[in-house]
């Protein structure tokens, strides 16, 4: 009865432990991020992700820091980590439809574009400049 006690007491430890981690990379990375000290919150937000690998907001603020530096490739991953999370994360759907429109890869960006225009909320003002960027359709 005693071994149980213990065993109890040990892994409610170890599960709280955890819980704290999770959060504590979580807002590390958001306070150095908001301090723009990139490389650190990067580091952060890859750290929360081992812990939390379905933390979407993680993975977009590391879209984020990629299209900081510049490097698309590692943005557009990043954003289809949070639509596989989240198909209908309008802050990602948006993203995407700009860097597809950028990349003239229009067909891509108006399937985004169906999808983003059903579930907007609070970017529902992007529609018009979205359909803007669309090339008129030939008829």
């Amino acid at each position: 009865m005693i071994r149980f006690f213990i065993f109890f007491f040990i892994g409610t430890f170890l599960i709280l432990t955890n819980s704290f981690a999770k959060n504590s990379y979580y807002e590390k990375a958001l306070k150095f991020f908001n301090e723009k000290d990139f490389n650190e919150a990067k580091f952060y937000f890859e750290k929360n992700i081992v812990f939390n690998p379905k933390d979407e907001l993680s993975y977009f603020y590391l879209s984020k820091i990629a299209s900081i530096n510049k490097d698309k490739l590692q943005e557009k991953l990043y954003l289809d980590s949070v639509l596989v999370l989240n198909p209908k994360n309008e802050n990602a759907l948006y993203r995407k439809i700009i860097i597809n429109i950028d990349e003239g890869d229009f067909a891509k960006a108006k399937e985004s574009n169906l999808i983003f225009v059903k579930v907007c909320k609070e970017l529902c003002d992007k529609k018009e400049e979205i359909s803007k960027a669309f090339p008129a359709d030939k008829k």
